[in-house]
């Protein structure tokens, strides 16, 4: 029997504003399916976000928060496949469950290139080089077009472990985010096991000091194993976002709302070279 995930049914509790974000974290779900795509045709992803779940299983339902809908060029979606995270594109944040609540907050990019091109095609399929220059990033605005953080994939020695660094409105280094690695820092180290339901495997990706390096608490951003049928079938993707507790209360709201705008980043650095 095929496995479905139920989000958003959940009635709001009344305690918790829709344009608000919970102070322990969120959940950011593909709304979008996957499996409308025709060849290289790509449709915009548009994402939900609902209250933090630390043991979250795919039949479970949540209440919605928010809305992200995307738009971008037919011509760069379609060219997701071979330049992932290289088009301009723009996610606009509705409170809500659908894209006709208050605008709350934006994330958006111009036009860079890939981190992860296709170089060249071989007898056994597509050959991808890491890019080193212009890469990509999110700039995370309020409603009225003011920056207020940016998220920004980075390139260093160990190319194949991505790296992204947080900024706050000023431009100051807040957050290292990078998954825990093997292999002398040059391999991810993947998640079996040691979890439970939606964590069975995961890459987490904690949020770390940019001087130590060291992680913040228990704060991550995790791709999560969203059920059979989404991770197979339709393509969807799930991440938890736990936030990190250390933010300057001033900004603290800023920096949740950027680290929203990392977990798209993530996404499509990472997943759309797969779709």
């Amino acid at each position: 029997m095929a496995e479905v995930v139920t989000i958003g049914a959940a009635d709001a509790p009344a305690q918790m504003s829709m344009s608000s974000l919970p102070n322990d974290g969120v959940m950011v779900y593909q709304n979008t399916s996957q499996c409308c795509r025709c060849c290289c045709c790509q449709p915009n992803i548009d994402w939900t976000i609902h209250p933090y779940k630390a043991d979250w299983g795919h039949e479970d339902q949540m209440q919605t928060l928010m809305f992200m809908k995307e738009d971008a060029s037919w011509f760069g979606r379609c060219m997701s496949w071979c330049c992932p995270a290289g088009r301009a594109t723009k996610y606009s944040v509705y409170a809500g469950d659908k894209a006709t609540g208050q605008v709350l907050f934006t994330h958006e990019k111009g036009c860079t290139n890939s981190n992860c091109p296709i170089v060249m095609f071989s007898d056994n399929g597509p050959v991808r080089c890491p890019c080193c220059c212009c890469l990509p990033y999110l700039e995370t605005k309020d409603a009225s077009g003011k920056v207020i953080g940016k998220s920004q994939y980075v390139c260093d020695q160990c190319l194949f472990v991505p790296k992204y660094d947080l900024y706050d409105s000023t431009g100051k280094q807040i957050y290292r985010v990078r998954p825990e690695t093997c292999c002398g820092g040059c391999c991810i180290n993947c998640k079996c096991g040691g979890g439970q339901r939606g964590k069975c495997f995961r890459i987490p990706f904690p949020i770390r000091d940019p001087v130590t390096n060291e992680p913040v608490g228990d704060a991550a951003i995790t791709d999560l194993w969203a059920g059979a049928l989404h991770e197979c079938c339709t393509n969807r993707e799930m991440y938890a976002l736990k936030f990190p507790q250390n933010a300057d209360p001033k900004e603290r709201e800023n920096i949740q709302k950027t680290l929203i705008g990392m977990t798209l980043l993530i996404d499509i650095t990472l997943n759309e070279q797969d779709q």
